[in-house]
């Protein structure tokens, strides 16, 4: 059984570089090793994938989430 692959903030941004270059889906999901529909879902959310990687840790895996009432948590 294989593992879930999670990608970089730093991929992520590769992705969105090589979809806007005209490269398919299905290649760039072969190429990082992930499926295609991870690719399909870095491409819906590309506006914010380009923000924070803009501000943030380019090393990071995850997008941050901002909650209305982070606060409260913290």
């Amino acid at each position: 059984m294989s593992k879930r692959k999670c990608l970089s903030l730093e991929d992520r941004v590769k992705v969105v570089r090589l979809l806007e270059s005209g490269r398919s889906s299905r290649d760039i999901a072969s190429e990082f090793g992930v499926g295609r529909t991870q690719i399909q879902n870095v491409a819906k959310r590309k506006r914010d994938i380009m923000d924070e990687y803009e501000c943030g840790n380019p090393e990071a895996k995850r997008v941050k989430v901002c909650v209305p009432y982070g606060e409260i948590d913290d």
